[in-house]
């Protein structure tokens, strides 16, 4: 069961991760009078999968560094309820 501070958590985690930033370019210098070299297509694969890896890096830190949001007085007597019923179910024979 998903309670509104968890779906609240959620969403700010989904909101760091769909941040769009700049494209990282990466300079190829070429030597004067020479014919360009071939990039490897696998190179921008692995340099577009940095970059994803890095955003979603700094997204999960901006989410699990944020203060967490205090429980309500509903959400305390739910967790309440649900503790001494897990006991009472537990304890019984």
């Amino acid at each position: 069961m998903n309670t509104d501070d968890e779906r609240a958590r959620t969403r700010a985690l989904v909101r760091c991760l769909a941040r769009r930033d700049d494209a990282v370019l990466l300079p190829v210098l070429v030597p004067v009078g020479t014919s360009a070299p071939r990039i490897h297509p696998l190179t921008v694969l692995l340099l577009a999968q940095l970059r994803q890896v890095t955003l979603e890096r700094d997204a999960y830190r901006a989410w699990i560094t944020q203060d967490p949001a205090p429980l309500g007085d509903g959400q305390l007597r739910t967790r309440a309820a649900d503790a001494a019923g897990f006991l009472a179910g537990r304890d019984s024979p």
